[in-house]
């Protein structure tokens, strides 16, 4: 195993990305948020991000606007909007609102809005 606590830093396991993200510890590299942004990676992203007492929280959060503003086929995100809204977490609210926007009229997405900065990951609720 890696220094870092991964087998394999660009590909890291749901094990080890909860292990990291409770760790307190510093994002392992830089663009992490980016490399976590896949589609695989949505129900660990929403579990996380939703836990307030995940010390990786924010970084989460950019992960999971990130992997819908890099994945061009937004209807695999229905499903996960739908857990999002009953999460009762606002951050995660958010998100499923803006996520059903893009899926209800995608002429509204901008890439930016999900994956840059200042973006929606910046403003996580309103």
């Amino acid at each position: 195993m890696e220094e870092s606590g991964f087998e394999d830093s660009f590909n890291p396991t749901d094990a080890e990305i909860r292990a990291w993200a409770y760790s307190g510890e510093d994002e392992p590299m830089q663009d992490w948020d980016i490399l976590l942004a896949r589609p695989e990676h949505l129900p660990l992203l929403l579990e996380l991000a939703g836990d307030p007492a995940c010390p990786a929280r924010e970084t989460l959060l950019s992960s999971l606007y990130c992997v819908v503003g890099h994945t061009p086929a937004k209807d695999v995100f229905r499903e996960s909007a739908q857990a999002a809204e009953r999460s009762g977490d606002a951050w995660l609210e958010t998100w499923a609102r803006r996520v059903h926007e893009i899926l209800d009229n995608p002429g509204t997405f901008t890439r930016s809005d999900w994956c840059g900065f200042p973006g929606y990951a910046t403003k996580p609720v309103g």
